[in-house]
């Protein structure tokens, strides 16, 4: 029986061990698994910073590539324009001087070849169709000076009519006016009439009713007309006179 306790003791002793150094092991594996948590965090947030400060050097980067390309863009069309302004002119000027130069040949090859009098014919034609251009000048610019004169009456016309509408308009207002204003002055005495009248009727309310007496008086003469045939007593005949 004491062996039995003591074997058993002995297991329990090597249990509480066990689950003591289970424990301790548990214990240092999430010590552990925490540190690397920690580690992993602060290797996260490197990186991140890391990352976030190469975009922004990216970003800077991007933006001054990007305007040095406009700006090289833009030298690139300024250049491309003036060429092409450069090349239009001197295009212009070499048909302008071999314009010029085929009118000099044409007029010296003209005077060679024609006598005078076929230059003279020419000369003279050349004037006729300066003339008609001339005068289709002259009545173009007539015929627009009518139609400007015309257009100009037809706005003082319409002008003319606006003002008289206006003053029509004017005038009628003005008669409107006035009959409102004969209408309100036509009330205001219909009115004070019969705030006059209200009045003298409430005057007439307040003067002070006959006496007594003379409501005897009157009742005795209703029955001196209602019996005609009886003298009234001599009291009577005064009260009525």
């Amino acid at each position: 029986m004491a062996d039995r306790r003591e074997n058993s003791l002995l297991f329990s002793l090597n249990e509480l061990k066990e689950l003591e150094v289970q424990r301790q092991e548990e214990e240092a594996e999430s010590k552990r698994a925490a540190e690397e948590a920690a580690r992993r965090a602060i290797e996260d947030a490197e990186r991140r910073k890391r990352e976030e400060e190469e975009a922004k050097i990216r970003a800077v980067q991007d933006a001054e590539r990007r305007e040095r390309e406009r700006k090289e863009q833009l030298a690139r069309e300024e250049k491309m324009r003036i060429d092409e302004a450069e090349r239009k002119a001197r295009v212009e000027a070499e048909a302008r001087i071999e314009e010029a130069r085929l009118i000099k040949e044409t007029q010296e090859r003209i005077k060679k070849a024609l006598p005078y009098k076929l230059i003279a014919m020419v000369g003279g034609a050349i004037l006729f169709i300066a003339a008609i251009i001339a005068g289709l000048v002259i009545k173009k610019y007539i015929d627009e000076q009518n139609a400007e004169a015309a257009t100009l009456a037809a706005q003082r016309q319409k002008e003319k009519e606006q003002e008289e509408k206006q003053e029509r308009d004017l005038l009628e207002r003005q008669q409107a006016a006035q009959k409102q204003l004969q209408d309100l002055q036509n009330k205001l005495s219909a009115t004070v009439g019969e705030v006059e009248k209200k009045k003298l009727e409430e005057e007439e309310k307040r003067k002070p009713k006959p006496s007594s007496g003379g409501g005897g008086s009157g009742k005795k003469k209703d029955k001196g007309d209602s019996k005609p045939e009886k003298q009234p007593s001599g009291g009577g005949g005064d009260d009525i006179l």
